[in-house]
Protein backbone atom coordinates (compact mmCIF):
# COMPACT_ATOMS: atom_id res chain seq x y z
CA UNK A 1 0.00 0.00 0.00
CA UNK A 2 1.60 3.21 -0.74
CA UNK A 3 2.20 5.82 1.69
CA UNK A 4 -0.15 9.11 2.17
CA UNK A 5 2.44 11.87 2.24
CA UNK A 6 2.37 15.40 3.41
CA UNK A 7 4.62 17.33 1.77
CA UNK A 8 5.45 20.92 3.69
CA UNK A 9 7.42 24.03 3.50
CA UNK A 10 7.16 25.66 6.01
CA UNK A 11 6.87 29.51 7.09
CA UNK A 12 5.97 31.93 9.96
CA UNK A 13 3.82 33.97 7.19
CA UNK A 14 3.42 31.54 4.79
CA UNK A 15 3.34 27.79 4.56
CA UNK A 16 3.53 25.25 1.59
CA UNK A 17 0.91 22.15 1.56
CA UNK A 18 1.01 19.03 -0.60
CA UNK A 19 -0.95 15.87 0.05
CA UNK A 20 0.34 12.44 -1.95
CA UNK A 21 -1.85 9.07 -1.87
CA UNK A 22 -0.79 6.38 -4.01
CA UNK A 23 1.52 8.22 -5.84
CA UNK A 24 -1.43 10.94 -7.19
CA UNK A 25 -1.18 14.70 -6.12
CA UNK A 26 -4.71 14.80 -4.32
CA UNK A 27 -4.32 18.45 -2.56
CA UNK A 28 -1.75 21.40 -2.63
CA UNK A 29 -2.18 25.03 -1.45
CA UNK A 30 -0.87 27.97 0.00
CA UNK A 31 -1.77 28.77 3.72
CA UNK A 32 -0.51 32.37 4.64
CA UNK A 33 -0.99 33.54 8.53
CA UNK A 34 -0.93 37.16 8.49
CA UNK A 35 -1.71 38.25 11.87
CA UNK A 36 1.63 39.22 14.38
CA UNK A 37 3.42 36.50 15.35
CA UNK A 38 1.55 34.60 18.88
CA UNK A 39 0.99 31.47 20.68
CA UNK A 40 -2.23 31.42 18.70
CA UNK A 41 -0.95 32.31 15.43
CA UNK A 42 1.42 29.16 15.69
CA UNK A 43 -1.39 26.87 17.01
CA UNK A 44 -3.59 28.15 14.10
CA UNK A 45 -0.23 26.65 11.99
CA UNK A 46 -0.64 23.76 13.70
CA UNK A 47 -4.05 23.11 13.64
CA UNK A 48 -3.97 23.55 10.27
CA UNK A 49 -1.55 20.29 9.29
CA UNK A 50 -3.08 18.58 12.23
CA UNK A 51 -6.67 18.46 10.35
CA UNK A 52 -4.63 17.65 6.99
CA UNK A 53 -2.93 15.06 8.20
CA UNK A 54 -6.13 13.49 10.23
CA UNK A 55 -8.40 14.44 6.99
CA UNK A 56 -6.10 12.42 4.64
CA UNK A 57 -4.63 9.69 6.92
CA UNK A 58 -1.01 11.06 6.52
CA UNK A 59 1.38 8.20 7.43
CA UNK A 60 4.71 10.75 6.15
CA UNK A 61 5.50 14.03 6.32
CA UNK A 62 8.33 15.34 4.91
CA UNK A 63 9.50 18.97 5.47
CA UNK A 64 11.70 21.12 4.22
CA UNK A 65 15.09 22.19 5.78
CA UNK A 66 15.23 25.25 6.81
CA UNK A 67 18.32 27.30 5.69
CA UNK A 68 19.76 28.61 9.05
CA UNK A 69 20.47 31.85 7.55
CA UNK A 70 17.64 32.64 6.47
CA UNK A 71 15.41 31.20 9.73
CA UNK A 72 14.18 32.90 12.88
CA UNK A 73 13.62 31.69 16.48
CA UNK A 74 10.14 31.43 15.74
CA UNK A 75 10.36 28.87 12.38
CA UNK A 76 12.51 27.28 14.37
CA UNK A 77 10.12 26.61 17.20
CA UNK A 78 7.68 25.91 14.93
CA UNK A 79 9.27 23.23 12.87
CA UNK A 80 10.32 21.75 15.90
CA UNK A 81 6.75 21.81 16.69
CA UNK A 82 5.47 20.58 13.61
CA UNK A 83 8.06 17.29 14.10
CA UNK A 84 7.58 16.84 17.44
CA UNK A 85 3.55 16.78 16.92
CA UNK A 86 4.07 14.56 13.91
CA UNK A 87 5.81 11.76 15.68
CA UNK A 88 3.77 11.74 18.67
CA UNK A 89 1.20 10.77 16.29
CA UNK A 90 3.43 8.33 14.61
CA UNK A 91 3.76 10.02 11.59
CA UNK A 92 7.19 9.31 9.81
CA UNK A 93 8.95 12.80 9.60
CA UNK A 94 11.99 12.93 6.75
CA UNK A 95 13.67 16.75 6.05
CA UNK A 96 15.01 17.39 2.64
CA UNK A 97 16.51 20.64 1.52
CA UNK A 98 16.10 22.30 -1.81
CA UNK A 99 19.56 20.70 -2.76
CA UNK A 100 18.36 17.35 -2.12
CA UNK A 101 15.86 17.05 -3.93
CA UNK A 102 15.44 14.11 -7.24
CA UNK A 103 15.28 17.28 -9.68
CA UNK A 104 18.07 18.10 -11.81
CA UNK A 105 18.52 21.75 -10.59
CA UNK A 106 21.34 24.65 -11.70
CA UNK A 107 22.64 26.46 -8.40
CA UNK A 108 22.70 29.98 -8.26
CA UNK A 109 20.84 32.98 -7.08
CA UNK A 110 17.39 32.37 -6.85
CA UNK A 111 17.52 30.34 -10.05
CA UNK A 112 17.09 26.83 -8.66
CA UNK A 113 13.42 27.90 -6.81
CA UNK A 114 12.42 28.81 -10.49
CA UNK A 115 13.66 25.73 -11.92
CA UNK A 116 12.02 23.87 -9.33
CA UNK A 117 8.70 25.46 -9.74
CA UNK A 118 8.95 24.80 -13.89
CA UNK A 119 9.83 21.41 -12.87
CA UNK A 120 7.12 20.20 -10.99
CA UNK A 121 4.74 22.44 -12.88
CA UNK A 122 5.59 20.25 -15.89
CA UNK A 123 5.16 17.05 -14.01
CA UNK A 124 1.71 18.00 -12.21
CA UNK A 125 -0.46 19.54 -15.09
CA UNK A 126 -3.08 19.80 -12.18
CA UNK A 127 -0.91 22.89 -10.78
CA UNK A 128 -0.19 24.81 -14.54
CA UNK A 129 -2.85 27.36 -13.35
CA UNK A 130 -0.70 28.23 -9.97
CA UNK A 131 2.48 27.93 -12.09
CA UNK A 132 1.75 30.56 -14.67
CA UNK A 133 0.29 33.38 -12.13
CA UNK A 134 3.26 32.30 -10.20
CA UNK A 135 5.36 32.94 -13.19
CA UNK A 136 3.37 36.57 -13.70
CA UNK A 137 4.02 37.43 -10.32
CA UNK A 138 6.56 39.87 -9.01
CA UNK A 139 6.71 38.18 -5.89
CA UNK A 140 6.61 34.88 -5.08
CA UNK A 141 3.00 33.52 -3.50
CA UNK A 142 2.79 29.95 -5.09
CA UNK A 143 6.99 28.89 -4.91
CA UNK A 144 6.63 27.34 -1.07
CA UNK A 145 3.44 24.70 -2.27
CA UNK A 146 5.85 23.93 -4.98
CA UNK A 147 8.35 23.21 -2.72
CA UNK A 148 5.89 21.33 -1.01
CA UNK A 149 5.04 19.49 -3.61
CA UNK A 150 8.87 18.46 -4.31
CA UNK A 151 8.74 17.74 -0.67
CA UNK A 152 6.00 15.27 -0.50
CA UNK A 153 7.65 13.83 -4.09
CA UNK A 154 11.12 12.88 -2.32
CA UNK A 155 10.43 10.42 -0.29
CA UNK A 156 10.97 7.13 -0.87
CA UNK A 157 9.79 3.94 0.79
Amino acid sequence: MAKALLGISPGTRVVGLAVIQKGVLVEWKVKTFAEMWSGDKRRAILGTIDRICEYHGIQVLSLKKIDPLKSSPQLDRLVASIIKRAKRNGIKVCQYSLSELDYDLQTGKNQSKGELTEKVASKHPEVQKEYLLERNNRKEYYTKMFEAIAMAEQYKD
